[in-house]
């Protein structure tokens, strides 16, 4: 069996219709906007007020400060801070010079270093330098006090292991200056500022230098006052930095003073560039673009902090500022401006520009007491974490509030979607959801918690679009630390909103309905799809023992069911998105293929399916397979971490394991609702079927991702860098390049593919190991990517190598047919050129060396039938072999085997013509013989024929070898291969009707005469089938046909000869110089007619009607006339008549013309023509003939030429006429006076013959001496006698002829015949006494030609009534 799927190339049409479909998905969710697309006006503030079910943030859980850290807290004397260090679990605090490291996450435990004798007033954490401390350091500590900075390393605990605390003796002092914040970048720079308005960078390295310290800073720039200020006024404040920000992948640092002015300085190069953005520019500006909101008061207008916007977040944004009035500014490149800003751009400001402001939410409900008389909110702090926003709001000293804004996912999605799908150039505005929360206490930070991501890091271009990341990570959590402790909020993604409907039973349809039009359908369909899935990143409400005890046939299950047939059903293209963009966009969501050609194509649910499908696929689809670990080893390793690969797997598994149980559910039905179906009815039906399609396509795209990656994970485990060192060069490079989208749906993956399991097998055996174990591993976990033949194909291999090697017989016979056997199970991989090298011949080869010969044929025949199962090879053959038919590469296929097969037979001596077959010759030829495939049958016959060997053909018997021949007829050098065939097998029946055929046949270049033949030896196999004479059988009836043809062959083969004949006569003529040129034109013009005649009628056997009519008729061809009349079997006496007087007459001019006796050649001509004929009663009826032959001799033209005695009996009895008839047909001439022979004269001459007659008939019915009597009696010599007409002649014929014709007795003259004829004599002897003889008017036109005078006549009846009475006198005697 072919080890390719039936249709390869169906299969990898498929793939790559579902590869394009994932690539349509995700290139979708990279058209999220950019920041800077919001940013279409001056100013935004559009929010939405969430229902309760669907608030921004929800409070997780509240975790109060341990009593111990309390007792602490009142152990204070001087100054207290915490703050946040999500990044290892902790909140810092420090009490005085004692620090805490509290895990908040168990609520109880915590760290202390108190070590240090100063006021702790700030700590950091930040990443240490590469190679700096011991790999056990992950983060260092950074302590400011008063007095000096000191570093502390960091080693990170997991579970209930607490972190450790390293001393690094690493400090350095601060110059009483109090540093106001501290940051680190990822390579481990640290930088800090202090109240003293100075930014500073502290330089730190593992072990101290000749003239460096292992720790030291250097200020990286001062304020503009500071190098003019005296030391011992160093600590005035000249708007000191209060804040700095790092911006790494810009390599930018910002810096906020106190008066809101924002400090730019460029990290790169060894002297770092510093800018200004001015407090009054940007106030200034804000209040332009608000168009002089309150908020923008210049009285109460302050920078309260700065947010970084990294460039993975937005390419023209990059800083973000909070007002006290909760205001956000975004700050950017001057590129990014719009047409008013630019124009009233400060030109001597180097950036960043105010891009955009961004006014705080408003609350309908919030009362009087938390945003104040004013009306305006009093933020302190904040948080600006992609995308989300959370500020402190002060409501008095004691608590605070938290404003919290997020973009409102859905409407942004539908809309960027619809503008960019259609081509539309709107970009939608930000609209986000905003809520706001009363606090205990007051916060002192704010920070987001490390999420834990399912598969991988998310690609940050993709990072806003909540509903494209949603199921990559956990849930978003954010910590707020207060006095009191902390606050863990979870950010409600969409998913988390809907699970949660489905969980309360109390959601009503409006919610839910509202929840589908929020979010598109689309995407709340990929929900459903996620939720009935039970993916890892959903909540554990939802995953937890609640869902998955349910998941088949639970509520939730159910209802989310419920919604994919309510909602996911055709696309609606009154449905408009959300904004009010123009109705040309309606029905637009993200996730619409971009290959779908009009709205409508497939459903909502197919549609999610494929989103849903492209995001699990996301971090890994377009991610190398490998990287290079070591370049100078050639190492390699898998890029993606065993865990991502694992997750992602796993997450395919839960998608095909549900599809699989309710795969009903997207398999799309076509509602027609006509019938015939109309229009609209036929775009339902292909969109269907389209529907289908891509069904199956992501179908098997999921299984060749599962199992693509079950054999990445098996590489690793098994040696990777040494499996992948062990192919082709150019095929390691390949891989190298190669990605998993390449790698899964291409056949160039698939081939690498096939590649690293044969090494992984050559490994294998190369270690003198098993195989089995390792092909059904890869069987088992990747079928689709591990061909199983590779492995039966290196085994048969094996077994052959053994039949080489082994000097027993049997042995080597066991081996080479269990090589076979294997062998026979992998065509394709002996054949396809796709899968390397044809090896057919090669094991064709080896099985001849080891004399294996029916083994081969065997194996290639085989080859030829499993790869073309359903014998498409034969079709195409069938059809004409066009080039462009598919079926043409089974085709080939199939002749790669034909021609091993043939080069066995061709080693084993068969195409030589000459010597019989050996014994392994016929054995293998026998083999070859079995096989039930007519395509090769007909390739064998044909490499037979075309060897000379037409000779086994004939020997041969199979189903196939009759129909062969039949093809063999229709060329002119195997036509008489077929009936010989016949012959051989004793089927006479069929040989002659196909030598009836080849006689039949214009395709042959035959001679008439070698038509004739086959006509006769078709005619003799008829004969030799069993009841082939039997008219009432088929055969019967086939003989009398071939029979009636021979006939009339024959009948034409005269006509050719007499056409030949004719046309040289006409020819001769033409050349004869003695005729004027007029003469000799019209016999040119008539010899060419002849001639052409001549050659249409010898070119093919003609019909009775044909001859008849183009050649017989025409040119009165008598004698062949009378041959048709004959062998058609006409009866029609006037025209027979005609057809012999004709011929008579034309015998008769031929005479004259050559100057014979007319009437010799008349009685030789007519003898032998009539008894071709007789007894034939209609082409030779007596009385037509009696009258004919009877009245020539006296007819004008004949009169002249002498006649002897009964020359008319004469010849009528020599074609075989017996006496009687011919005596009865003579009688009637006298007794009906038929007006030709009226009178005297007529009837002598009748009576002169029929006394002849009687005399002949005497001489043979009674012997010679009857007559010898007679003629004793009457005085008649012998030699009278003879020359009368005697002589007996007649004789068998005669007698066969009367019996033929009723006359008993051989014609003996019995008692009643003589009782006849002696009442005739009488009659006669009568009618000439009576007679007068002397001169009468002529009665009767042979009168004149009856000459004689009175007396002579008067004489011969005298002696005629002498002999008619001695006859009589005899005859009553007898």
């Amino acid at each position: 069996m072919a080890q390719r799927p039936i249709d390869a190339d169906a299969t990898e049409a498929l793939l790559k219709l579902a590869s394009k479909t994932v690539d349509d998905q995700l290139g979708r969710e990279q058209k999220y906007p950019e920041l800077s697309d919001f940013f279409n006006t001056e100013y935004s503030a559009s929010y939405v007020a969430p229902n309760p079910r669907q608030q921004v943030l929800r409070r997780k859980r509240a975790i109060s400060l341990p009593d111990t850290l309390f007792e602490q807290y009142n152990l204070l004397e001087c100054r207290c801070f915490m703050g946040l260090f999500p990044e290892i679990g902790r909140v810092w605090i420090t009490i005085d010079h004692r620090l805490f490291l509290w895990n908040y996450a168990d609520g109880g435990h915590y760290e202390s270093y108190e070590e240090l004798d100063q006021i702790i007033v700030n700590v950091a954490l930040v990443k240490p330098k590469k190679d700096t401390f011991d790999d056990k350091v992950e983060y260092l500590l950074v302590i400011a006090t008063p007095i000096e900075i000191h570093l502390l390393g960091v080693s990170v605990g997991s579970g209930s292991i607490p972190h450790s605390l390293y001393i690094t003796n690493m400090s350095v002092p601060t110059d009483n200056v109090a540093i106001k914040s501290i940051v680190g970048t990822a390579e481990g720079r640290i930088f800090m500022n202090g109240n003293d308005g100075r930014l500073w960078e502290v330089d730190y390295q593992a072990e101290e230098g000749w003239f460096s310290k292992k720790c030291s800073k250097r200020e990286v720039i001062g304020s503009p006052l500071s190098y003019f200020i005296p030391t011992f006024l160093s600590n005035i404040r000249v708007d000191p930095i209060v804040k700095v920000v790092l911006d790494e992948s810009r390599q930018t640092m910002y810096g906020l003073t106190e008066n809101s002015n924002i400090e730019v300085i460029n990290l790169t190069g060894t002297v770092q560039a510093r800018s200004t953005v001015k407090a009054g520019y940007v106030l200034q500006e804000a209040k332009r673009k608000s168009n002089h909101n309150r908020s923008m008061d210049e009285n109460s207008f302050k920078i309260v902090d700065i947010h970084v916007i990294p460039s993975t977040e937005s390419k023209d944004v990059s800083l973000l500022a909070i007002t006290s009035t909760s205001c956000r500014l975004y700050f950017g490149q001057k590129g990014a401006l719009d047409y008013n800003s630019q124009r009233n751009l400060d030109q001597t400001s180097s950036g960043p520009y105010l891009l955009h402001v961004r006014l705080p939410p408003g609350f309908s409900d919030t009362p009087e007491a938390v945003l104040g008389p004013q009306g305006q909110y009093r933020i302190h702090q904040s948080l600006y974490s992609n995308g989300v926003f959370l500020a402190a709001h002060s409501l008095h000293d004691a608590a605070d509030a938290l404003i919290t804004t997020a973009p409102d996912s859905g409407p942004i999605n539908k809309a960027s979607t619809a503008s960019k799908t259609m081509g539309s150039t709107y970009i939608p505005k930000l609209s986000e959801v905003a809520m706001i929360a009363g606090l205990d206490g007051k916060i002192w930070g704010m920070s987001e918690m490390p999420g834990v991501e399912h598969a991988g890091a998310i690609d940050p271009s993709i990072a806003r679009n909540e509903l494209g990341v949603q199921l990559s990570r956990s849930c978003r959590e954010f910590l707020v630390l207060t006095n009191s402790g902390i606050q863990v909020y979870a950010k409600r993604r969409p998913i988390d909103t809907l699970q949660q409907l489905l969980l309360d039973g109390r959601a009503s349809e409006a919610e839910l309905a509202s929840f589908f039009s929020q979010y598109g359908r689309v995407e709340s369909c990929a929900m459903c799809i996620a939720i009935l899935c039970g993916h890892p990143a959903l909540s554990p409400v939802v995953t937890g023992t609640q869902f998955m005890a349910s998941l088949p046939n639970g509520p939730i299950a159910a209802l989310a069911e419920r919604l994919l047939l309510e909602w996911g059903g055709k696309r609606n293209p009154a449905e408009k998105p959300a904004n009010n963009i123009s109705s040309n966009m309606a029905g637009s969501e993200l996730g619409r293929p971009v290959s779908q050609s009009s709205v409508g194509q497939y459903t909502y649910r197919h549609t999610a399916l494929s989103l849903y499908l492209a995001r699990l696929l996301r971090p890994i689809w377009k991610r190398k397979v490998l990287k290079v670990t070591n370049t100078i080893r050639g190492l390699v390793d898998s890029e993606i971490s065993d865990l991502v690969l694992t997750a992602v797997q796993k997450d395919l598994f839960s998608l095909r394991a549900y599809l699989t149980g309710r795969i009903e559910l997207f398999t799309p039905q076509a509602i027609v609702k006509s019938n015939p179906p109309g229009e609209k009815d036929q775009i339902e039906i292909e969109s269907a079927n389209a529907e289908t399609k891509s069904l199956k396509a992501q179908l098997l795209l999921l299984t060749q991702c599962i199992e693509g990656i079950a054999f990445v994970l098996f590489l690793v485990d098994s040696k990777m860098s040494e499996t992948v060192s062990n192919i082709p060069v150019e095929s390691q490079q390949a891989l190298l390049g190669i990605t998993y989208e390449t790698l899964l749906t291409t056949s160039k993956g698939h081939d690498l593919c096939r590649e690293l399991v044969t090494a992984v097998i050559n490994k294998q055996m190369g270690h003198h190991m098993s195989v089995d174990a390792v092909s059904d591993t890869l069987q088992r976990i990747c079928g689709s990517f591990c061909n199983p033949g590779d492995v039966i194909f290196y085994k048969a291999t094996e077994h052959l190598r053994q039949s080489k090697s082994s000097s027993d017989p049997a042995d080597i016979e066991d081996h080479a047919r269990e090589s076979l056997r294997l062998f026979k199970k992998v065509p394709l991989l002996l054949v396809d050129e796709s899968h390397g090298p044809n090896k057919l011949q090669g094991v064709c080869r080896e099985y001849m060396d080891l004399k294996f010969f029916p083994g081969a044929v065997e194996l290639a025949l085989s080859c030829a039938q499993d790869l073309d199962p359903s014998n498409k090879a034969a079709g195409y053959v069938k059809d004409g072999m066009n080039s462009k038919d598919i079926r043409m590469e089974q085709y080939q296929q199939r002749v790669i085997c034909y021609d091993n097969t043939a080069a066995v037979l061709k080693e084993l001596g068969l195409d030589s013509a000459q010597g019989p077959l050996s014994s392994f010759a016929f054995h293998t030829l026998e083999t070859a013989l079995q096989f039930d495939d007519s395509l090769f049958h007909t390739y064998l016959y044909d490499w037979l024929l075309s060897h000379g060997r037409a000779d086994y053909l004939l020997e041969i018997s199979t189903p196939y070898i009759e129909e062969y021949l039949k093809q063999c007829t229709l060329l002119e050098s195997t036509r008489d291969l077929l009936w010989r065939y016949y012959i051989k097998v004793d089927d006479f029946g069929h040989a002659a009707q196909e030598l009836g055929r080849i006689a039949d046949s214009t395709r042959y270049q035959l001679s008439f005469e070698s038509r004739v033949e086959y006509l006769s030896l078709a005619v003799s196999n008829a004969k030799s089938y069993p009841a082939g004479s039997d008219p009432k059988t088929d055969n019967g009836r086939l003989l009398i046909e071939l029979e009636e043809k021979l006939e009339v062959g024959n009948i034409q083969l005269n006509i050719i000869l007499s056409l030949k004949a004719i046309a040289d006569d006409a020819r001769r003529r033409s050349e004869n110089l003695g005729l004027d040129p007029n003469n000799r034109q019209l016999e040119s013009h008539r010899a060419q007619q002849l001639e052409g005649l001549y050659q249409s009628c010898k070119a093919q056997l003609l019909d009775v009607d044909n001859l008849y009519h183009t050649y017989v008729e025409p040119l009165k061809m008598y004698d062949c006339m009378l041959a048709l009349y004959h062998a058609s079997d006409i009866d029609d006496e006037y025209h027979v008549r005609a057809a012999w007087e004709g011929f008579i007459s034309s015998v008769f001019a031929a005479a004259v013309e050559g100057g014979r006796s007319p009437l010799v050649d008349i009685e030789i001509r007519v003898r032998d023509l009539g008894r071709r004929f007789y007894p034939s009663v209609k082409v030779t009826p007596i009385s037509m003939m009696v009258q004919t032959l009877e009245r020539y001799p006296y007819l004008k033209q004949t009169a002249m030429y002498q006649v002897s005695p009964g020359w008319a009996v004469r010849i009528l009895h020599d074609i075989g006429f017996p006496y009687e008839a011919l005596f009865d047909s003579f009688h009637s001439l006298i007794e009906t006076k038929n007006n030709v022979w009226v009178g005297p004269r007529a009837s002598l001459v009748l009576i002169q013959d029929i006394e002849f007659l009687l005399r002949v008939w005497l001489a043979e019915s009674h012997g010679t001496g009857v007559i010898s009597e007679l003629n004793e009696e009457l005085g008649i010599s012998e030699d009278e006698w003879q020359v009368y007409g005697g002589g007996g002649r007649g004789g068998a014929a005669s007698v066969s002829a009367a019996n033929g014709l009723g006359f008993s007795g051989a014609g003996l003259l019995d008692r009643f015949r003589t009782k006849k004829l002696d009442d005739a004599i009488q009659v006669y002897i009568r009618m000439l006494e009576a007679a007068s003889w002397t001169p009468t008017p002529v009665s009767s036109g042979f009168d004149d030609n009856l000459g004689g005078s009175p007396q002579e006549l008067s004489s011969k009846a005298r002696g005629l009534v002498l002999r008619l009475q001695a006859i009589r006198r005899r005859i009553q005697r007898l």
